[in-house]
């Protein structure tokens, strides 16, 4: 197994070209109820990202806080995006981490209340 730099925005105000295309952004409600299902969305970064045999997303993971929820692995010809079903017991950190066969591995991150 190789391990990678996680990455992040530098500036979350003013991100790079890079940024947009590379860091997570989690789709889900700001709030949910205890031990009830919701969906939680990921999709690779603001703008799209390129997919071809040469530059692609491999995979995504989600964590609530560190504990792993699921994984998506994708190929060239899959437009990485996935949503999960998942329930919570308490408010957490959504993590969403993704690794670019070129750039390496990104993090995303949302914070959800859970009622």
């Amino acid at each position: 197994m190789q391990y990678y730099e996680v990455k992040q925005a530098d500036n979350t105000n003013n991100k790079t070209e890079l940024e947009k295309k590379h860091i997570p952004v989690i789709q889900a409600p700001d709030k949910v109820k205890k031990d009830e299902y919701f969906d939680i969305t990921v999709k690779m970064g603001e703008i799209d990202h390129p997919v071809e045999p040469g530059h692609f997303i491999q995979y995504v993971d989600l964590y609530a806080n560190y504990y792993h929820l699921g994984r998506a692995n994708f190929t060239p010809e899959m437009k990485p995006a996935v949503t999960f079903k998942v329930k919570l017991k308490e408010s957490c950190t959504i993590r969403a981490y993704e690794l670019c066969n070129l750039h390496g591995q990104w993090q995303g991150n949302k914070e959800i209340t859970v009622e």
